[in-house]
């Protein structure tokens, strides 16, 4: 019986992956696809459909306004609702999180034969304890618990780089990430073997997205108008989200091609004055990196300053670390290897930098206690309770009847998708014996929870159809703004 978490889980602005702590190292639990990386990306096309990963991000050019990804680095800020038109539904930061955390789970089940009851999960240096708290939040609406452990990134690809037992006992490095949604410098000092944070710099307008941003800027957008005989005005026309979505990720996909050819060939259908529009554009590595260079010039100027801060010299850090897949391009390792525009710290590339961090929190997960299981709710209770919430639906449904045409709209809405789901919840718990959800104790648990959920929702509702919610009368909140109707 395991007695330590041994799951570590990145969860990333632009991707995220999941591995285990095994044998003295770890190892990256692989998708439905075969891929390390999940795209942080979830869609919702239809109402009770919910996409996550590669397929999500497909979405973002087919139809941006029902996708969404960079929502990770929006946990626990004002303003982080998103808005999913076709479902009709508005989710938060926390949600959407916690379906890229629930499909890592469903990954790691299908490998390993049990989803995780727990996981170390590693978050930016620069998360404030409200992001922290946030993150939790997710966690536990993924199944994972109350209590998620959380690793500070830099800390996580420190005990990567050093599980090979090749890393000095003692010093300095400093881990230089550059991922896709931002820069991060951290100085990180190694007593006995431990990493222990001293600092950081961030910048998130430094990332691989800003980078593809100005390819689609200074050279593909340029190039729509020219090549495709287009008017000077056309250029404005061509700037819609969907034209915008699709010529990112062919920005994208290039840069990221790039660090392995010389040259790579993008074809963009692209729609203009109600026409569809075949564009294709050659982009060479030397032009990538000039339009880059400034970028990472910004990055080294900010490891400057960082060392300056702990008044530290290059001569004093042991190794530079690199995490983040932009720093796979040629053009920054380039920068950081000339003694001159670099910083003249030796480069450590043993590691890839892709999966560092994901591997360097399951090692830490393999050291931590598995948290004691809570009981879990009886059947009894949950029946009670589900009893309790039809009981409350109904007590809407008649009110809606009495109310006739003149019942908002919104509200059918909302009581019809809380029949639907309750509906579900009572034939999940009639069907019992292995086939029902409700003989997992967590899924006991998760199911308790929102039942809960549910039975607030539909006294919102009720204060809301008889002009009184609490003694005061007050609308009920948006359907969707909840932690929304589906099955644990």
């Amino acid at each position: 019986m395991r007695e330590t978490i041994d799951i570590g889980i990145e969860l990333g602005d632009t991707g995220s992956a999941i591995a285990v702590a095994e044998d003295g190292g770890a190892r990256v639990l692989r998708n439905s696809e075969g891929r390390d990386r999940t795209p942080s990306a979830v869609s919702m096309p239809r109402p009770g459909s919910v996409l996550v990963g590669s397929v999500a991000r497909q979405r973002l050019k087919a139809a941006p306004e029902d996708a969404y990804t960079g929502f990770v680095l929006k946990l626990g800020t004002a303003g982080d609702a998103y808005r999913f038109h076709r479902a009709d539904v508005t989710r938060t930061a926390e949600q959407l999180a916690a379906e890229v955390l629930k499909s890592l789970c469903r990954d790691a089940a299908h490998e390993r034969g049990e989803p995780p009851a727990a996981a170390v999960i590693s978050v930016p240096a620069s998360f404030t304890p409200e992001q922290h708290d946030a993150t939790r939040r997710a966690a536990a609406l993924a199944g994972l618990g109350e209590t998620c452990p959380l690793l500070p990134e830099p800390v996580a690809v420190a005990l990567a780089y050093g599980a090979d037992g090749t890393a000095p006992r003692s010093g300095h490095r400093i881990v230089f990430s550059l991922g896709g949604s931002g820069f991060t410098a951290a100085l990180v000092a190694e007593a006995g073997g431990e990493p222990r944070l001293l600092g950081h710099v961030a910048a998130p307008h430094l990332g691989g997205r800003n980078i593809d941003h100005a390819i689609v800027d200074e050279l593909l957008m340029p190039a729509v108008v020219r090549d495709l005989a287009l008017p000077d005005s056309a250029l404005a026309k061509g700037r819609s989200r969907r034209n915008l979505a699709v010529l990112t990720w062919a920005a994208e996909e290039a840069r990221i091609e790039l660090s392995r050819a010389g040259e790579t060939e993008l074809f963009v259908d692209l729609k203009v004055d109600g026409r569809e529009e075949m564009f294709s554009y050659t982009l060479t590595r030397g032009a990538l990196d000039d339009l880059a260079l400034p970028f990472y010039a910004q990055a080294v100027k900010l490891c400057r300053h960082l060392l300056a801060e702990h008044s530290l010299r290059p001569e004093d850090i042991d190794r530079l670390l690199l995490a983040g897949g932009a720093t796979l391009a040629p053009g920054v390792r380039e920068v950081l290897a000339d003694p001159r525009e670099g910083l003249g710290i030796r480069v450590d590339h043993s590691q890839d930098p892709t999966t560092v961090v994901v591997r360097g929190a399951a090692l830490r997960a393999g050291t931590v206690p598995l948290p004691a299981a809570s009981p879990a709710p009886a059947r009894d209770e949950i029946a009670g309770l589900l009893r309790e919430t039809r009981a409350a639906l109904g007590r809407c449904t008649s009110l809606l009847d009495q109310a006739g045409t003149g019942a908002p709209g919104r509200l059918r809405t909302a009581v019809a998708l809380l029949r639907e789901t309750v509906g579900r919840l009572d034939d999940g718990l009639r069907r019992g014996g292995a086939a029902g959800w409700h003989t997992s104790p967590r899924s006991r648990t998760r199911a308790l929870a929102l039942l809960r959920r549910l039975r607030d929702r539909l006294g919102e509702l009720h204060g809301a159809l008889t002009g009184d919610a609490g003694g005061k009368s007050r609308r009920p909140a948006p359907l969707g703004t909840g932690p929304g109707p589906a099955l644990p």
